[in-house]
């Protein structure tokens, strides 16, 4: 940062931290028996982390007394707000009657049956306890059907923790090679360089490139996982002749398609392959099918699934928790509340959020993107119009984590890197209060932007 940002950057940590002695209180204690006062790096941030106690609605309570519009839902888990009551119902009802049995139980026929109505790629289903493994055991069953062990992911795709998918995740541009030849470059300390040599990374909405990469290695390659839309990377949505040519090209060469939908499950009843109706060979679920409790799920045709029935003895999933009885009932519940209606809703609310905040950067004069579609979008400081990861990562990133810790001392929680997402229980009442906190926010960081990032400044 040059020295206005980082000075205005000062001030509000100051404005944040002077206020919430009870979180930095908790902070301490909490660094005393966590590394870093928590066991999830991605809800740490400076000077220090404010605690919650409890969730209602759309808003959450600190334990400072602040009250905030969350517009990060548990980075987009929470697709109807916090405590809602159906689900609440669900869980007290199914609680008292065992929390896990080591046997199947009918509530996971139901969300099963539900899920494979909805989503049009989905014949079988099973149920894990994050994302991540979701990813793992498609990754598995994928190569166990084709008999081929390399993977495509795409550049700044991602897909969990696994060793193979943490490969250019969030890579330095500046060290990631061309896009003409990616360098794979692990995203963290400790990741195994012998599970990244079975990783081949593409440009995102590169239709050229993968195809290149494709018909180069397709004897070797097993899957292509893509999310639909790039989530973490900042919301990037696809060209439709992009997931189209995927479609065609994976099938022409025996290779199986992975739609990561573990974010874009809400873009519709269906997610996004219904959203954009384009059909993967297998996909994979999370976030919003728990109601917020752990879980995962993958599934998809008859064919690659029955590999996992363990009438044929050909694979081996199981899973202490895969498929709890209390993830079950609140997922349940989540999902039947989460109708076409209530897609409708959250969707058009989405709508007023984009609607709005390219009108505030109208009005403060300011050259700035939002990524995204349907109930989820992400606020860019960049003035380029976004196709792939290094779009984002050319933005002025730093920018929205000054914006991130300005919007929560005005009461608004949206995630660091600049997303904001919508629930059910938001209103359009509450999508104003959050545009106002951002319109307030920007107007006040003028001068940083300017300074920072002169070419977004008419």
């Amino acid at each position: 940062m040059r020295d206005l940002a980082a000075k205005y950057f000062d001030a509000v940590k100051q404005r944040y931290a002077e206020v919430r002695p009870n979180s930095l209180k908790l902070h301490k204690i909490a660094c005393k028996y966590l590394p870093g006062g928590d066991t999830r790096t991605a809800t740490f941030f400076m000077p220090f982390p404010n605690f919650i106690e409890r969730g209602e609605g759309a808003y959450m309570y600190d334990a400072d007394g602040f009250k905030l519009l969350d517009f990060q839902n548990n980075y987009t888990s929470l697709i109807h707000g916090h405590a809602h009551p159906q689900t609440v119902d669900a869980v007290r009802e199914q609680i008292a009657l065992g929390s896990a049995y080591t046997a199947p139980f009918e509530k996971q026929i139901e969300l099963a049956r539900l899920l494979t109505e909805r989503f049009p790629s989905l014949d079988l289903v099973r149920f894990t306890n994050s994302g991540t493994e979701a990813n793992m055991h498609a990754l598995r069953i994928a190569r166990a059907y084709t008999g081929k062990a390399k993977i495509i992911k795409t550049e700044g795709g991602y897909h969990g923790t696994t060793d193979v998918f943490e490969a250019s995740v969030d890579p330095n541009i500046k060290k990631a090679g061309t896009l003409d030849q990616i360098k794979v470059i692990p995203e963290s300390r400790g990741v195994s360089a012998n599970a990244l040599k079975d990783v081949l990374v593409t440009p995102f909405n590169d239709i050229e490139r993968t195809r290149k990469m494709i018909e180069e290695n397709h004897r070797e390659v097993a899957c292509i996982i893509i999310e639909p839309i790039m989530g973490s990377a900042g919301q990037i949505t696809p060209d439709l002749e992009y997931l189209r040519f995927l479609r065609e090209i994976t099938s022409a060469y025996n290779i199986v398609l992975i739609f990561d939908e573990v974010v874009t499950g809400r873009l519709s009843t269906g997610g996004a392959q219904q959203y954009y109706g384009v059909i993967p060979d297998l996909t994979t679920l999370g976030k919003v099918i728990g109601g917020g409790t752990p879980v995962g799920a993958f599934g998809g045709k008859r064919e690659i699934m029955e590999m996992y029935d363990p009438r044929q003895k050909k694979m081996y999933h199981s899973g202490t928790f895969n498929g709890n009885a209390v993830t079950m009932a609140a997922g349940l519940a989540t999902m039947k509340a989460y109708d076409e209606q209530a897609v409708t809703y959250v969707n058009e609310l989405g709508g007023l959020f984009r609607e709005g905040a390219q009108r505030i950067f109208a009005g403060l004069g300011l050259d700035m993107r939002i990524s995204g579609a349907g109930s989820i979008y992400n606020i860019l400081f960049t003035n380029k119009e976004v196709h792939n990861y290094r779009d984002v990562a050319a933005a002025h990133e730093e920018l929205n984590k000054i914006l991130y810790l300005d919007l929560l001392t005005r009461g608004v929680f949206d995630a660091e890197r600049g997303m904001f997402c919508m629930s059910t229980a938001m209103t359009a009442a509450d999508v104003e209060f959050g545009l106002q906190a951002l319109e307030e926010a920007l107007r006040d960081m003028l001068p940083v932007i300017a300074d920072e990032a002169p070419e977004l400044v008419d």
